[in-house]
């Protein structure tokens, strides 16, 4: 009997779930702005800190980019693609630890690189990776 109750407990739980993906309707602006990064990647010591922040915008496609490498530093706004429902970026470690993709998750929750920031030869460098475009069905 208690099997029972745990799997109807379960599946019932699952039958009200209106969003598996937690994927939360688009909004063209934001109401409150994070001041804090809302994403963050980090590698390197004191001296040779490799480190990419996500920051919030009033818009809610657009988000600030600020990145440094030892003392060079730089800083992009961006915007990510509406795809209806609210943006949700992500910082990925990119081929080796002085580079990070900057990209986000699509309405699946499948990854989308977006944009590259890495060191170079000893530079700090900010890439295009791809574009996207999103249409309706017909």
């Amino acid at each position: 009997m208690r099997k029972f109750i745990v799997v109807a407990t379960l599946l019932f739980s699952a039958c009200g779930e209106k969003n598996p993906n937690n994927n939360q309707p688009f909004v063209k602006e934001r109401t409150a702005i994070n001041p804090e990064a809302v994403k963050e990647y980090e590698t390197g010591a004191d001296t040779a800190l490799f480190k990419v922040q996500l920051f919030e915008q009033k818009e809610s496609l657009n988000y600030e980019v600020k990145f440094q490498y030892k003392d060079a530093l730089g800083e992009k706004i961006f915007t990510l693609p509406n795809m209806g429902i609210m943006p949700k970026p992500e910082l990925k470690r990119g081929a080796d630890d002085l580079s990070c993709i900057i990209g986000f998750y699509d309405a699946d929750s499948t990854f989308m690189e977006y944009r590259l920031v890495k060191v170079e030869n000893g530079n700090l460098v900010y890439r295009h990776l791809k574009e996207y475009q999103v249409e309706e069905k017909k």
